[in-house]
């Protein structure tokens, strides 16, 4: 028999259990939040959609009629809201990354690769999820590039050296070299990758949180526009990999105490006419370095935005009377109107614009150049459109150890779903503007 200081000494000698351990060991509940970009909420009430792993969660789960996206409705900005509860009022994601070199001389641009604490002002779920001891998980989720606060992740450009991706070499799932040149093939091929690693991630690490997203059908939409064949072929491919999700769950044994959320982040609408603003702005001379306000702008399909460096009252109301009447521009908002829309204003930070333009239907804002401000293109899906709009729209599906066979339940916002799930892990997101969904909930 050991004695009290023996076994004192055997504690210490101990390597220290990681966090896979001590959450493999545990009876805490689970969550897996699994994105399908611009998935529309219309579409997913079409019963001729060969969707029966989602028909499956719906009828023994809950599911609303619709889900309202933030403005704008783009991808990021909604990944960001959906794992916050907070709009972009707050979080200040505008679009998929940071935007740089606005209001000087030269083009704004994006960078997609700054890291998360550059993006996002606001605590996140997996934040508050890791500082409560529960382990956190993300496959190619957006805005989170370095966030120190996930565990385990497979990153929208995988790295060959990262954790998982050596597992996934390991099993003969990928190559090194496949990896290296992970932006070469198809979507498909990635989104199909993406779910074996998320696969790989609950069958060896199994966190408490993981988020998981998949983008082959915004990419289809995007070439071929909405409701069509393509589209339809992709929801189907799609649900098989929710259904590879679920299975690898089921294998664990985690069933009993995992509830799964799907969701998408905005829908699609479909297009003919680009928007080209930059032929607007030459033609006023407002591009050139030498012009005493020289403006610059972000197209965005539905949206843009436009930022002026030594802006005055006098010019940005010459800059919106530049745009507005226009054909195929809708809106051109100031920051007091696009701030009821849930836009924040340049004073609360430096991302938000000096004026917002919005294009009506069946046209989109393009950067290409051209000689005329408006042209015809070829079908293509767009989003970004105001969030009233009805393709706008997207899907939420939960089931699961938490949820109740509930069924359809009236629209909700995407501002509920981080509350619903903080909820559902025991947590609080503070000053979440959404609120748990209860009425589901067991």
């Amino acid at each position: 028999m050991r004695t009290p200081i023996a076994l004192l000494l055997l504690a210490f000698a101990l390597p220290p259990t990681s966090p896979a351990q001590k959450h493999s060991n545990s009876h805490r509940p689970k969550v897996v939040i699994i994105s399908l970009d611009a998935f529309p909420a219309e579409t997913l009430h079409d019963p001729f959609i060969a969707a029966p792993t989602l028909h499956r969660l719906m009828k023994a789960g809950a599911y609303a009629r619709s889900m309202q996206p933030i403005n704008p409705t783009v991808t990021w900005p909604n990944h960001t809201s959906l794992i916050t509860g907070q709009d972009a009022s707050h979080h200040h994601v505008l679009v998929n990354g940071l935007i740089v070199d606005q209001r000087t001389e030269k083009d704004a641009r994006i960078d997609a690769q700054a890291s998360k604490d550059q993006l996002v002002a606001v605590p996140t779920l997996y934040d508050l999820a890791h500082k409560a001891g529960m382990t956190t998980a993300e496959v190619d989720w957006v805005a989170i590039m370095h966030a120190p606060t996930i565990d385990w992740s497979f990153a929208e450009k995988p790295n060959p050296d990262g954790i998982i991706e050596r597992e996934l070499i390991a099993a003969g799932t990928a190559t090194r070299e496949e990896l290296a040149k992970f932006n070469t093939p198809r979507q498909a091929w990635r989104d199909r990758l993406y779910t074996a690693a998320a696969v790989d991630i609950l069958r060896k690490h199994h966190p408490d949180l993981l988020m998981l997203h998949l983008l082959a059908l915004d990419s289809i939409e995007h070439h071929t526009g909405f409701g069509t064949d393509a589209d339809y072929n992709t929801i189907a491919f799609l649900d098989d990999r929710v259904k590879d999700i679920m299975e690898a769950v089921q294998a664990n044994g985690d069933t009993a105490r995992t509830t799964f959320i799907i969701v998408s982040d905005h829908g699609q609408a479909s297009v003919h006419k680009h928007l080209h603003p930059s032929f607007l702005l030459g033609d006023a001379d407002l591009e050139s370095p030498s012009s005493p306000t020289p403006t610059s702008i972000i197209e965005e399909d539905g949206y843009a935005l436009l930022y002026q460096k030594n802006s005055t009252p006098a010019s940005l109301a010459d800059l919106k009377k530049l745009f507005a009447g226009k054909p195929g521009v809708s809106a051109v908002l100031p920051p007091d109107e696009a701030a009821r829309l849930g836009w924040p204003t340049p004073a609360q930070t430096t991302q938000a614009p000096d004026l917002l333009l919005y294009a009506a239907d069946d046209y989109s804002f393009t950067e290409e150049r051209s000689d005329a401000f408006v042209t015809d293109s070829e079908q293509r899906g767009v989003h970004g459109y105001p969030n009233t709009n009805p393709l706008m729209q997207a899907i939420f599906i939960a089931q699961g150890a938490a949820i109740q066979p509930r069924g359809e339940f009236p629209a909700i916002s995407n501002l509920d779903v981080a509350p619903t799930v903080a909820h559902i892990l025991g947590l609080t997101l503070p000053d979440a503007q959404g609120k748990p969904i209860l009425e589901i909930l067991k």
